[in-house]
Order: structure tokens, then C-alpha cells, then sequence
């Protein structure tokens, strides 16, 4: 009986560490790469307000709808100009990593904890291209799932995509991204640890019954 309480006791912990862990984790790899991309002290940047009549984010059921996102640098400015001739694909794989920074930053902003984000569905990246002969859009927008990725984890950052070349995007910057996720519900951290300590309360009046 002794070994059964001290063992629910274990699960009780180990559940709320569990909950807690996965916001650290992902908080703490998202300032990893925020500080690899030169943001100042690895704090997500002031978000800029929407440019025309639409909003940031559309919550269909548990899906989170995201409007476009343009490449916003450390600086505040936006990166500009078409690829390759006027930026490299070197550059424009850093301009899709900051483009992702300012839509995890909205589902930071919307959710209020990057924990509920369940699962990154699905990423559009649009590419302003000199021509019709370019052939490394995959490439770039790669910069962009690895970002995710490195920040969510694989089971939840992995995510469906497709990458577009154009000749043209609003303030002729060099890139968009879209991106679609999944929330969990907010109860869910302590949903898990209910379940341990409800689990434990069994166990306690399982002793208290049947200890002699």
C-alpha cells in the first residue's frame, strides 16, 4: 500500500511538470532562434498593425486563420525587392525565417501562450521572382518550416505546404507567408494535471479503506 501511494504521488508530480515543461521548452527554443536571427535579447518584436480592412487572425472552430505575413527584419523595416537579382536566395531565406516570426508572434499575441498552439497545419509562401525561370522557391520557404519546427517540435511544427512565384506583392516586399494552425483548448495543461490528481485521490481512498 505504501509503494502504491508513493508511486501516485510520482505520477501526480511528473504531470505537472509535464504541463509546465512544454511551454518552457517551446519559449525558451523560440528565443534560441529569435536570438540567432538578431532580434535584441530574443524577444519577439512589437507587432505592427494590419495595413488594410482585415484582421490578424480568424478562428474557425479550433483552426486559426492567418493573414499574409511580410518579412519584417531586427531593424523594423521590411525586406524588399525581387529574387535573385535583387536578393539573393541566401537572403531571401532569412527575409521567409522573419516573415514566420511575425505569424508566430500573432499566435502569441491571439492565444496569449505559444503552448496552445496544437499543430502548425499548413504554410503558403509567395515569392516575388525577376522571371519565370526561377526554381528555388522551395528552398527559401524552407527557411521558414525549419523555423517552425525548431521552435514547435517535429510532432507539432511539422506542417502541409506549398510555395508560389509571383511577379508582385503589396509594398513590393520579397515575400509572404500564410499560415493556418490548430489550437488546443486552454483547459488543456490542467486537464492533464486533474487527471493526476484525480488519479491520486483514488488511491487515497483506496488506502483509507482497505489499510488496516
Amino acid at each position: 500500500m505504501y509503494f502504491v501511494a508513493r508511486f501516485s504521488v510520482v505520477l501526480l508530480i511528473i504531470s505537472i511538470i509535464n504541463a509546465v515543461s512544454t511551454a518552457d521548452d517551446v519559449n525558451s527554443r523560440l528565443k534560441t532562434e529569435l536570438l540567432a536571427l538578431g532580434f535584441a535579447n530574443g524577444d519577439l518584436p512589437t507587432l505592427t498593425p494590419a495595413f488594410g480592412n482585415y484582421v490578424d487572425v480568424v478562428e474557425v472552430g479550433t483552426l486559426l486563420y492567418l493573414s499574409s505575413a511580410a518579412p519584417q527584419a531586427p531593424s523594423g523595416s521590411f525586406v524588399k525587392g525581387r529574387v535573385p537579382d535583387q536578393l539573393s536566395v541566401a537572403q531571401a531565406i532569412n527575409a521567409s525565417k522573419y516573415a514566420c516570426v511575425r505569424q508566430v508572434n500573432r499566435l502569441k499575441n491571439y492565444l496569449g501562450d505559444l503552448k496552445r498552439v496544437k499543430k502548425i497545419v499548413y504554410v503558403r509562401g509567395k515569392i516575388v521572382t525577376k522571371d519565370g525561370t526561377f526554381q528555388d522557391h522551395t528552398a527559401i520557404i524552407d527557411g521558414c518550416s525549419a523555423f517552425l519546427v525548431n521552435v514547435f517540435g517535429n510532432q507539432t511544427g511539422r506542417h502541409a505546404r506549398t510555395s508560389d512565384g509571383l511577379l508582385s506583392l503589396p509594398l513590393n516586399v520579397t515575400l509572404e507567408i500564410e499560415l493556418i494552425a490548430e489550437r488546443n483548448s486552454a483547459l488543456t495543461g490542467w486537464l492533464q494535471i486533474s487527471r493526476g490528481l484525480l488519479f491520486f485521490s483514488i488511491i487515497n481512498i483506496f488506502l483509507m479503506k482497505f489499510s488496516f
